[in-house]
């Protein structure tokens, strides 16, 4: 299992276009390399609407390694079933630089 986290863009086809500036695409995968669960990811996230900008973090994960109260100990019980979540936080358009303090490790 790997989580990857990108930053993206709403392509103008994605009813976000216009209302999202950027969002950060948090990726489970159940994959064992990590070079496919990147491939894997980028489809998912380019077919959701979204336009790549680049990979901002990867590394392994499993769940034994999570409390069952982290954020994302639900997520990778269900990539395990699905193969794939991916959620995304958002920063709408004209979002102070504030928001830079989004940890994509703490989902």
């Amino acid at each position: 299992m790997f989580f990857l986290s990108f930053e993206v863009h709403p392509k103008p086809e994605n009813p976000a276009y216009g209302e999202v500036d950027a969002a950060f695409a948090a990726s489970f995968v159940n994959e064992k390399s990590a070079g496919k669960a990147e491939i894997i990811a980028r489809k998912f996230i380019e077919e959701a609407g979204w336009d790549i900008e680049g990979l901002d973090e990867s590394h392994r994960i499993a769940l034994e390694s999570l409390s069952a109260r982290h954020p994302s100990h639900a997520k990778v019980q269900q990539a395990l079933i699905d193969g794939i979540v991916v959620t995304f936080h958002e920063f709408p358009v004209g979002a102070d630089d504030d928001d830079e303090g989004f940890d994509p490790r703490a989902v």
